[in-house]
This record gives structure tokens, C-alpha cells and sequence, in this order.
């Protein structure tokens, strides 16, 4: 009977922690929030294979370049659907750049190379762990990708030209295999993405 007892006991005290870990942040229903990172796995693979080859024939000729990455920032917003899951939707856009030089001396530049990525993705998040003041999760976003090419060539006399541009829509997707909420009504965050958000990101928001 003992036994039966303690086993009774310890059942309630998971089954109370199960719902208090789960208990909602009261009526702030809606989420707002800023981040930043230093580019996604699909934009650092993308203008990395642009800058790996670039490079390579740039050392073949003798026109070194020089790839320079401007980070990745995005915009989301959730709606609290279940204590445990979130919809809404974000959008990501980064930038990078690729200069080609005309001598191994990089005293002239040849052409600017111009890559911006976006994307606009619905958006789904599903809470673990939901405490007043921290919160973990997981999520998947699958939306359209933009991507915007264009290069400048620039003449000997500095002056610079539209040399062509390429506008191609993909699909987008996303899978946040960590995030770390902290806060209540105004948070900040840290998350782990694979995807067209950043690979390591952080941000600040506003529940409302």
C-alpha cells in the first residue's frame, strides 16, 4: 500500500510539472520580434560556391576577388494557437558581395557582383518547455525564396554600369532546430536554424 502510495505521488507531481511547464504567458496571444545573424546555410552556400569558383578562376587569370557578407536579418510574427504551438509567418533577407579586381595588386576594380536573398515563409513553432519567463522550441517554415543577382562592371574610368540582372523565384524552407525564448513581455532570443534563416541568430521582441 506504501508503495502504491509514493507511486501515486510521484505520478501527480510529473503530471503538475507537465502542465505548469505547458502553462500559457496569460493573455499575450500575439508575438513581434527583430533578428540578425550572420548568414543562412542556404545563402552561405549559394554565394559560397559563387565566391569558391570566382576565386579560383579569379588566382587562374590573376584577377583576385574579394567576397564580403552583410549578414542576414528577419521579421517575424506568431499567434498563440495552443500553449504548445505557435503560427505566423517571417521573412529573411540577406546580402553579399563579390569584387573582382583587374591585377594582383587589387588596385583596380573590374566588376561588383551584387546577391541579395529573400524569402517570405508561414511559419510554425511548437513549445517543449513554456515558463513565464523562458521558453524552448523547436519550428519549420517552408514559404518563396527571391533571389536578386546583378553585376556592375566599372570602366577605367571608375565609372560604373548595369552589366546584367537575374531574378529567380525558389522555393524556401526552414527547420529551427533550437530556440530560446527569454522574457516575458519584451524577450530576447537565440536560435539554431538550417535553412533560409540564419544558421545562428539572436533577436528582440514584444508579446502583446
Amino acid at each position: 500500500m506504501k508503495k502504491l502510495t509514493v507511486f501515486l505521488c510521484i505520478v501527480a507531481v510529473c503530471f503538475s510539472q507537465s502542465a505548469y511547464a505547458q502553462k500559457p504567458h496569460s493573455d499575450l496571444h500575439h508575438e513581434l520580434g527583430i533578428n540578425a545573424g550572420p548568414c543562412s546555410v542556404v545563402g552561405g552556400f549559394l554565394n559560397g560556391t559563387i565566391g569558391f569558383w570566382s576565386a579560383l578562376f579569379g588566382e587562374i587569370g590573376h584577377k583576385p576577388v574579394d567576397m564580403k557578407w552583410y549578414g542576414q536579418y528577419s521579421f517575424h510574427y506568431y499567434y498563440q494557437v495552443k500553449p504548445w504551438c505557435q503560427i505566423g509567418f517571417k521573412t529573411t533577407v540577406e546580402y553579399a558581395k563579390l569584387v573582382q579586381y583587374t591585377d594582383t595588386f587589387r588596385t583596380t576594380v573590374s566588376s561588383i557582383n551584387h546577391d541579395v536573398l529573400f524569402a517570405i515563409m508561414p511559419s510554425v513553432r511548437f513549445t517543449y518547455l513554456n515558463r513565464p519567463w523562458v521558453r524552448l522550441y523547436s519550428g519549420l517554415d517552408v514559404g518563396c525564396g527571391f533571389v536578386f543577382n546583378s553585376t556592375t562592371a566599372v570602366n577605367s574610368k571608375e565609372e560604373e554600369s548595369d552589366d546584367g540582372k537575374k531574378n529567380n523565384v525558389i522555393p524556401a524552407f526552414n527547420v529551427t532546430l533550437f530556440g530560446v525564448n527569454v522574457g516575458k513581455r519584451f524577450y530576447g532570443l537565440f536560435e539554431l536554424n538550417a535553412g533560409y534563416d540564419a544558421f545562428v541568430k539572436v533577436g528582440i521582441g514584444t508579446r502583446f
